[in-house]
């Protein structure tokens, strides 16, 4: 429980604790499993960090990032340590010596997205001892007191900076101490690495790595402005301890951003190595501030391209049969939100078209079927109810609560934008064609929206602020509160996309302009990370290694340090496309782009030529070629005879004959 967690401060334990964030890994378990800032790994142990500049390992089927614990610093006397503050793009961890609290730590790590040097504040003098797991060739202190430039038999080259007037010395083959206590900050960066981070002047490197040696990021801010009609500005702040503007990487989605064209607040500093990360290289830039703007594409409830009358028509015949079909029985529907999720969110895709076409019977039948779907989830009569989990704040399945493995690791936090942004889905869509009975149940509605994206940062105190999404990284990540070796995960971006979409679907509906245009800012921004990083293809031809791009079309599971080929349910080729393309709204649009499918569609029919995987994961790939050719996929899709248990024959037909054939 958060109440008897150790590596968390007890000054934090009065607001909800983030469940899914970059950093979990140091609250979870021993608090020893690796947390990746970016570009390097760090792992907290008892009395020590680790610090690790990846190099990358090609499969066929992944690209992963090996670590070597190439320096570990030591904390003299400490014997444990906490989470002592967190903001948006760093986490604090305080190391105490017996009795100590965080107000008075002996040393605090400030661990900062995108920095180029790991720090360490010693608030009290301590000899500096590093250890590396290589050996030290050399040690070059020409650049002055507390400054020395090292060099491992790994190929790797590293600066380490002291505030403390000392002299830095090797004491053995793998081990640097200081000639006296050090006190202040202690930082370590990458200089170059022969074998995968080159930089072609070392001399150079290092000189515009010391030129920000005196800023060291402390904390971070992070803001959107959504004043402009279609367009979202993001800014990402980063505070510092000390003189100057910090040296800060930048990631591949940054770096084709329009950030790349504002020169007011930073610039590039490409003297430095670009890191390399399994996510691309970063580049480095100099500057306390990044802004860009983010071009919001045209979204509502309905798709892009207007219907046909003979569409529609059509339409009419396929929606009353599946309106016809829903259950009135509840207790036959799954009882997981996962599955439930699915279900009630597929009855109101339903009652959207319904009302579309104009036909009102089936719109109200479906309706009336989800709303006697949802009132036991609400009433909490359901058999795996709902409940308010007060230790880490969020709402969790009771079966969740009891079992971390049951309903996919959803008490656990595991993957809770994805269930309740079909909840939220729902919700929107009945705010929308039942707008007297959303209003009724809207506070218990609202708690769906509220535990995946809470942007009051400061007035909710039951739940944390936008829970799954990551401002640096820049989509969600998926798993709470499991540690794992290769740190956070996502698999499915599509709901991911989906959770975002409901979001402002159901805050633009009732009337909370400010909660709408932050969820189409931060859906816009997963979207465009999603193809960037799980879409393999001309835009992420730099990003991966040939050896990976060339064989696969897509990443299933994107960690912290791997892009990998699978998903948590299969290696089946069917599974890892599919699970990219579910559930199919109007908001599919901002992933499948048609120059992509058109150029890797190969592959995707290579997923399903044996014709052996089942009807509904061949029509989930299907559907994506809509984009390119709309009588192509109806021909396809006319052999459908099942569905996904989150689609219909109706929204099959409606995603077919209303998605865009041009990019955006």
């Amino acid at each position: 429980s958060v109440a008897d967690n150790a590596l968390i401060d007890p000054q934090l334990k009065s607001r909800p604790v983030p469940t899914t964030s970059w950093w979990q890994n140091l609250v979870i378990g021993s608090g020893y499993d690796p947390v990746v800032p970016s570009p390097y790994t760090v792992r907290c142990l008892e009395d020590a960090i680790s610090i690790s500049s990846p190099t990358p390992h090609v499969q066929d089927y992944f690209v992963a990032s090996v670590c070597h614990n190439d320096w570990t610093l030591h904390m003299p006397g400490c014997s444990s340590h906490c989470v002592s503050s967190h903001d948006p793009l760093s986490v604090t961890v305080s190391y105490m010596q017996n009795g100590q609290t965080s107000d008075a730590a002996a040393v605090t790590v400030p661990l900062v997205r995108g920095s180029a040097y790991v720090s360490a504040i010693f608030n009290q003098p301590a000899r500096l001892q590093l250890t590396t797991v290589h050996a030290v060739l050399g040690v070059d202190t020409s650049y002055g007191p507390g400054t020395a430039v090292v060099r491992l038999n790994s190929g790797s080259v590293w600066l380490v900076v002291c505030e403390s007037d000392i002299n830095i010395c090797q004491a053995s083959a793998n081990e640097l101490v200081s000639d006296k206590p050090v006190c202040g900050a202690v930082r370590v960066a990458l200089v170059s690495n022969a074998g995968c981070n080159p930089v072609a002047d070392e001399h150079a490197a290092v000189l515009a790595l010391l030129s920000a040696r005196d800023a060291v990021p402390v904390g971070s801010s992070v803001s959107i402005d959504t004043t402009a009609d279609n367009q979202s500005t993001f800014t990402l702040r980063w505070q510092t301890r000390g003189l100057g503007a910090p040296l800060v990487y930048a990631l591949p989605h940054h770096q084709m951003s329009s950030i790349a064209r504002d020169s007011s607040s930073f610039r590039w500093v490409d003297e430095v190595a670009a890191q390399w990360t399994s996510r691309g290289r970063m580049r480095a830039a100099l500057g306390h501030q990044w802004q860009w703007t983010e071009d919001l594409e045209p979204l509502g409830f309905s798709g892009q391209t207007p219907l046909s009358d003979d569409a529609a028509v059509h339409l009419r015949q396929l929606v009353a049969v599946d309106a016809q079909s829903l259950t009135s029985d509840a207790q036959t529907l799954p009882q997981d939100p996962y599955f439930f999720g699915k279900a009630v969110a597929r009855a109101m895709r339903i009652a959207l078209i319904a009302d579309e076409v104009g036909d009102t019977a089936s719109c109200n039948l479906a309706v009336d079927r989800a709303i006697e779907w949802l009132e036991p989830w609400l009433d909490g009569t359901n058999s795996n109810t709902l409940v308010y989990d007060t230790e880490w704040g969020g709402i969790v399945s009771s079966a969740g609560l009891a079992d971390p493995m049951a309903d996919f690791g959803q008490g656990r936090y595991n993957d809770h934008h994805f269930h309740y942004g079909y909840f939220v889905y729902a919700a929107a869509a009945l705010a929308k064609l039942r707008p007297e009975w959303a209003a009724e149940r809207r506070e218990a509605l609202d708690l769906f929206a509220r535990d995946y994206f809470n942007i009051a940062t400061n007035d909710d105190v039951h739940f944390p602020f936008i829970r799954c999404f990551d401002f640096f990284d820049g989509h969600s990540y998926a798993n709470g509160l499991f540690a794992f070796a290769d740190s956070r995960n996502q698999e499915s971006t599509s709901e991911a996309v989906n959770a975002y979409y409901a979001a402002y679907l159901y805050a633009d509906v009732t009337g909370r302009p400010e909660i709408a245009q932050h969820a189409r800012a931060v859906l816009q921004l997963e979207a465009r990370t999603s193809r960037t990083y799980w879409h393999l293809g001309d835009v992420t031809s730099d990003i991966y290694p040939k050896e990976y791009a060339q064989k696969q079309a897509i990443v299933g599971i994107l960690w912290s340090t791997k892009a990998d080929y699978t998903t948590w349910f299969g290696n089946n080729p069917e599974f890892i496309y599919g699970i990219q393309f579910l559930p199919y709204t109007p908001a599919m649009a901002l992933l499948v782009k048609r120059k992509w499918i058109a150029d890797i569609w190969p592959r995707f029919l290579a997923a399903v030529a044996d014709n052996s995987q089942s009807e509904s994961w061949r029509e989930i790939i299907h559907l994506t070629y809509a984009v390119v050719d709309k009588k192509q996929t109806l021909e396809w899709n006319s052999r459908i005879t099942s569905h996904d248990d989150g689609n219909s024959a109706s929204n099959s037909y409606y995603w077919i004959m209303t998605a865009p054939t041009e990019d955006e």
